[in-house]
């Protein structure tokens, strides 16, 4: 029993490293509770935890070498709640700003270690199974939450940020279940692994600049998506946000897809992704009907499950265990940065080729995405040469079965 509670205190981890934007309906209220307010200040409450996340993913690291793994968790988690539940005691919108900042700072705490903690905790079907559980959690936490935020939105924008409470018992669960070592590196064969344990190998840069450009155009979806309905006159603002509530769903699903194609063809996990985001690209590129855009919003929403499983999975072959935490923060650190500069990402390509359609920005994403997929595919077929040399010679480095 408290094994499967260890496991499950690890998974729920995921849920919180995407629970900002869990609350980005109440945005509307917000402005009409702060008229005085800009619109554009009042929108940033849903992006400037990106900030928080992107500075403290790679220092928690260095946090938990000072106070340990599991303490640095669960003081992310603390900040989360505190960060989470502030709008909904206070109309102090400089307050409720900087809450949003430390609800960044907690996520950014905790959001490597959940899913460096897999990799280090568990090995082979093992391991494939509770990655794909990880998105599988994210994608269906993701959605409980937002749903139960839409709920409470009923009785007042503030309401709907006591959502955030859920974090208690998770602390609870964190405190209890997870162990006080966790996280903790010990190679007899290599005592010396220690030391290099912040240095990032070069592969590990590669991995990073494929989150980073998958990140940054895979955005395309979040900010263009609406237009791209409505400019094509086959469906309403509200259509689209519909569909992209399917999006939660497709990630839960992506991370069963996940198990499977890992378990099969593990060095193709990351071309598959990415294929299944092409497709989806070209769907949109296409598409003149809601249908079709759904299934298209369906296939991304599988593919950065799939994707961002396989980052991670890569960073266990391609790297030291006494490196994977901290390569794992570098990786998603700049998963972040793209996601963040995804709009300007957009807008640099409509001015280069002097295109401000929306259509065209998914244009250039599935190029984008094609010659990702190509390189992919190119690493798994040689897929050897970017294996780390000295795993198998690694008594606790974490083994991913072909």
């Amino acid at each position: 029993m408290r094994k499967i509670m260890t496991r499950f205190a690890i998974l729920i981890l995921s849920v919180f490293t995407v629970s900002a934007g869990a609350t980005a309906a109440t945005i509307p209220l917000i402005m009409k509770s702060f008229p005085n307010i800009s619109s554009t200040t009042i929108e940033l409450l849903m992006t400037i935890p990106s900030l928080g996340i992107i500075v403290f993913t790679p220092v928690s690291n260095w946090v938990a070498d000072l106070i340990s793994v599991k303490k640095t968790i669960m003081t992310g988690l603390v900040l989360i709640f505190f960060g989470g539940v502030i709008p909904a005691i206070t109309m102090n919108f400089p307050l409720i700003f900087v809450s949003r900042i430390i609800l960044g700072l907690g996520t950014g705490l905790l959001m490597s270690f959940s899913q460096s903690l897999i990799i280090q905790l568990y090995q082979g079907r093992e391991q494939q199974r509770m990655l794909g559980l990880s998105s599988v959690f994210q994608g269906l936490g993701m959605f409980v939450m937002t749903y139960a935020a839409g709920v409470l939105l009923n009785n007042g924008w503030q309401m709907s940020y006591w959502v955030y409470l859920i974090v208690v018992p998770i602390i609870l669960l964190v405190g209890v279940y997870v162990p006080k070592t966790v996280g903790k590196v010990v190679d007899k064969d290599h005592p010396e692994a220690a030391s290099d344990s912040k240095k990032i190998d070069g592969k590990i840069w590669l991995l990073a600049l494929f989150a980073f450009v998958f990140n940054a155009t895979f955005a395309f979806i979040s900010i263009k998506f609406a237009l791209l309905v409505v400019s094509r006159n086959y469906g309403t603002a509200a259509d689209a946000s519909t569909l992209l509530g399917l999006m939660a769903f497709a990630m839960a699903a992506g991370g069963f897809v996940f198990m499977y194609v890992q378990k099969h063809w593990f060095k193709y996990t990351t071309a598959i992704g990415l294929g299944f985001a092409t497709i989806s690209f070209l769907l949109l590129t296409i598409s003149h009907s809601l249908i079709l855009s759904g299934l298209g919003v369906i296939l991304v929403g599988i593919s950065v499950s799939i994707f961002m499983a396989s980052m991670v999975a890569n960073i266990n072959k391609m790297t030291s265990a006494s490196q994977v935490a901290f390569s794992t923060s570098v990786v998603m650190t700049c998963a972040n940065i793209g996601t963040l500069l995804s709009p300007y990402f957009a807008k640099a390509i409509s001015n280069v080729f002097g295109n401000q359609e929306a259509g065209f920005t998914f244009e250039a994403g599935l190029i984008i995405f094609a010659i990702l997929f190509v390189i992919a595919t190119f690493v798994g077929i040689n897929y050897s040469r970017f294996e780390y040399k000295e795993s198998n010679k690694l008594s606790n480095n974490v083994r991913t079965q072909n």
